[in-house]
């Protein structure tokens, strides 16, 4: 999917029981990484958020930023780590690249598509 430089990107994610696959809130709070490319080394670790009332549920939100880290024509994974019932699993949860805004020429100022 590709996404815009500065575009606040919004994920959902859901954590199950390894042994019944029934889905089920986590031992802790996950965590998250997003990588771009093929570097090693996560460029951001947004926070994790668990969605209140709703089992096993959990949303991540970020800015696509320069200032984060992003830059246009790169790709990105992002990676989910949960423990449940004491069993760590890691799942991508996202795969993206920032495309460049385009402005179209004409009328004041253009429009950005």
């Amino acid at each position: 999917m590709a996404r815009k430089l500065d575009e606040t990107i919004t994920l959902d994610f859901t954590t199950h029981n390894p042994i019944t696959g029934q889905v089920s809130d986590a031992d802790f709070l996950p965590t998250c990484e997003v990588f771009e490319d093929t570097t090693d080394i996560p460029i951001l670790t947004p926070v994790v958020t668990k969605r209140v009332g709703l089992t096993g549920d959990h949303r991540v939100s970020f800015v696509a930023s320069a200032a984060n880290g992003f830059e246009i024509n790169k790709s990105y994974n992002v990676v989910a780590t949960a423990t449940v019932a004491g069993v760590t699993a890691k799942a991508r949860i996202d795969t993206f690249n920032i495309e460049a805004t385009i402005v179209s020429p004409g009328g004041a100022g253009g429009f950005s598509v």
